[in-house]
Parts: structure tokens; C-alpha cells; sequence
């Protein structure tokens, strides 16, 4: 694993521009700016204001080069999903026979195996069809699925997708009822809404090392990486190859299994319950990911600082994560949101392997209602985080895990 992380540093350091500055975040929460000079199995050495500072590359969480962006106001496209979790914004998108056809909306051409192909959502420029989509996708992951809009609804179709016709724009298809399989017809693309493989990645598929972030936010796992004439080559673990010029590119991040966000981590347990008698209620979801309390685009806010990752969670909560002993450290910016109201004191308690490691309440009567929190975890099976409210009451408690992360 070292020895991928030192390619694909070594590979990076060809494709960004000179004089572009990089952002460099180490494991131990270092952040240095400067221009990438140098690398090698071991170490990297930065520019900084003249200054050679030499670090280990083992230590390295992200390279940041630009902003990642996101498509222009307007822009049509559609979400394509592979097998390997990489998601693509595409302007463009053809099946020909058994190959996929997809321009990007951020500048590269890229053609795949139809089988490596996890779905497709035509409308992906639609974020109201994005949020919807990912509940759909994943509830039928393995089968085969033809989604089209009736009376405005997206409607899932049982069938057997086949292969695309010469031009691109037909997919031939052979629908599924009552258990029996129709002779096939072809759809023109255009009319659909979406459509679902039953494609799975290959157990012997290559690890992915990173993520790479374009300037559009498209995702991209990445299994190996290499330089080109014009930039930068990648390879995701379903074996797409994808081409990227330096000022497409925006972050690298080779963190995880190094350094990992709970609110990317499945936990193995999750208990919910609330004394609010309405529990039908949409606010009285109790796990947020990455969002405070009031939902989507609202980022956590504890002190005036905005948090890009994190969890927001209600009373009753109680997450269970299997570390498997891989871990040292658990860290977060613990408290109540700036922005979402509160009324009462609420307790945070943290268990490593059923041993109480910290007890925190903090109250809406509290002058400072956040704090910084670092616990030791060495050797951790399993991390429980549980918030409950701090009085007789859940309603108007909650508790933000900003920056929540596990390090090794």
C-alpha cells in the first residue's frame, strides 16, 4: 500500500501546473501550502515560500489543487454510477453494443464495458431526481431495472437489459411479468428516466487508493494512476480508464483506511427511539450526515466555523462502528449547531468496547456550547457513540460530531 501512495504522489507531482500552489493535510492535522518539489517512496518535499520542507509520504491525507466546483448553472446531464462507487456527470452518453459512450461534463471522453456499468439516471442534473435516485438504486442493486416517469413519478420496470444498438441511442430490453419474460423490444434512451444492472464489481478487483475530485465533482475511485503527455491517467478498480488534464483536477485524497470520517462508516448497530409522541414527523430523522440538523446544503456549525463532514444527531441515538482494533484515535468538534435551535442540555457519551471513555452535556444555557474532543482508542473492537438528552425530554436536543473522524 506504501508503495501505491508513493505513485501516485510521484504521479501528481508531473500533472500540476508550475507556480500552482497545492495544499498538503498530513495525518497529524498539518496543513502546508506550497509547490510540490519533490517525491520518493518516503518522502515529499514541498516549496514553501522558499523553504524545502520534507515530510513522509505515509503521512499524507489529501493533496488539494483547486476548488472543487460543480456543473454550470443550466447544464444538462446524467449521473452515471459504476460498479466501483466512481460517479460520473456526463453530457453525453451512448451504449453501443456492449460499450458505453460518455463525454464528461468536466472535459474527458471515456468508454467502458457496459458491465462495469452499476446504473444510469438521465435527469442527474436534477437534484431533487439525485436524492430520489440514491434510495432507488440501492434498494434494487442486482437486478435489472428500467425506470420510467408516468404521470410525472418515476415507475420501476422489471426486466432483462441487454446490449445498446450501433448509434448508441437504443438499449434493447425484454420486460419481466408475473414472473415471465417478454420478447424483446429496444427503448430509445431518451425516454428513459433511468436504468439499473444487475452488474456487481469482480471480487478480485483491485483495491481502490483514493478518490480523485474533478472540478465538476465527479468522483472517481481509483485503483492505479499514472502520468500522460497531457496529464494525469486514471484506472478505478472496475478497470475505466480516464484521462484528466491539470486544470480539471482538484483534490486527491488518499485518507481513508488512514484516517476515516464516521459519517462515511456503516455502522453495525444503530438504535433509534424518541419520548416525541409524533414520530411520523420527517424532523424527527436522528442520523445526518455531513448536514446539520436542517438538512441539505446546511453544513454543521459549532463557534461560527462550518464544518464540511461530520454527523448531526437527535436523542434517542446510539451508533455501534467495528474499528477491528485498526484504530489509535478518535477525534471531533463536539456541541450544539449555531444554527439549529436548542432547548435544554444534551449528553454525549462515547464507549470504547463497552468502557465509558467520555461523558459530555452540553446546554442551550451554556455560554460556550462546543468543545474540542481526542480520545485514545488503541485497539478498539467497537466505538459506541451515544447522544441523549440531558433532562426528561428529547425535544429541541441534539448534538453535532463535527470532523468526527478515527485515525491509524
Amino acid at each position: 500500500m506504501l508503495v501505491r501512495r508513493a505513485l501516485l504522489v510521484i504521479a501528481l507531482v508531473a500533472v500540476v501546473p508550475a507556480g500552482r500552489a497545492a495544499e498538503v493535510s498530513f495525518l497529524k492535522g498539518e496543513v502546508i501550502k506550497g509547490n510540490v518539489v519533490s517525491i520518493n517512496e518516503k518522502d515529499i518535499v514541498i516549496d514553501q515560500d522558499g523553504k524545502k520542507v520534507t515530510k513522509p509520504v505515509e503521512e499524507i491525507l489529501r493533496i488539494d489543487i483547486k476548488e472543487v466546483g460543480k456543473p454550470a448553472a443550466g447544464a444538462s446531464f446524467a449521473d452515471v454510477e459504476l460498479v466501483d462507487g466512481t460517479i460520473l456527470h456526463c453530457s453525453k452518453w451512448l451504449i453501443k453494443k456492449r460499450e458505453v459512450e460518455l463525454t464528461l461534463v468536466a472535459g474527458p471522453t471515456v468508454k467502458v464495458s457496459l458491465g462495469i456499468v452499476a446504473n444510469v439516471l438521465a435527469n442527474g442534473d436534477k437534484e431533487a431526481a439525485r436524492k430520489e435516485w440514491t434510495g432507488r438504486a440501492a434498494s434494487k442493486r442486482g437486478k435489472d431495472i428500467l425506470v420510467v416517469e408516468l404521470k410525472g413519478e418515476p415507475q420501476n420496470i422489471d426486466c432483462v437489459l441487454g446490449e445498446g444498438n450501433a448509434e448508441g441511442t437504443k438499449i434493447e430490453l425484454s420486460a419481466v411479468i408475473d414472473g415471465e419474460v417478454r420478447p424483446p423490444i429496444q427503448r430509445e434512451l431518451s425516454t428513459v428516466h433511468g436504468l439499473i444492472f444487475k452488474n456487481t464489481l469482480d471480487a478480485k478487483a483491485p483495491p481502490a487508493v483514493c478518490k480523485l475530485f474533478d472540478t465538476v465533482q465527479d468522483v472517481v475511485m481509483v485503483s492505479s494512476i499514472s502520468t500522460t503527455e497531457k496529464g494525469l491517467r486514471v484506472t478505478t478498480p472496475a478497470g475505466a480508464k480516464i484521462d484528466f488534464t491539470p486544470d480539471q483536477l482538484a483534490v486527491i485524497d488518499y485518507s481513508k483506511g488512514r484516517r476515516d470520517y464516521l459519517s462515511d462508516l456503516v455502522p453495525v448497530t444503530t438504535v433509534t427511539r424518541s419520548n416525541v409522541e409524533d414520530m411520523d414527523r420527517a424532523e424527527q430523522q436522528h442520523v445526518y450526515k455531513d448536514v446539520s440538523l436542517k438538512g441539505e446544503k446546511a453544513p454543521l456549525t459549532l463557534g461560527g466555523v462550518a464544518y464540511r463532514k461530520g454527523l448531526a444527531l437527535r436523542p434517542h441515538t446510539e451508533l455501534e462502528f467495528d474499528l477491528k482494533g485498526e484504530y489509535r484515535e478518535f477525534s471531533a468538534v463536539v456541541g450544539l449547531d449555531d444554527n439549529v435551535g436548542a432547548d435544554g442540555p444534551t449528553t454525549l457519551i462515547i464507549e470504547k468496547d463497552g468502557a465509558n471513555l467520555a461523558t459530555i452535556t452540553i446546554s442551550s444555557a451554556d455560554k460556550k456550547k462546543f468543545q474540542p474532543v481526542k480520545l485514545n482508542i488503541t485497539d478498539a473492537q467497537r466505538l459506541r457513540i451515544i447522544v441523549k438528552s440531558g433532562d426528561l425530554l428529547d425535544l429541541g436536543k441534539h448534538m453535532d460530531l463535527a470532523e468526527a473522524v478515527v485515525s491509524k
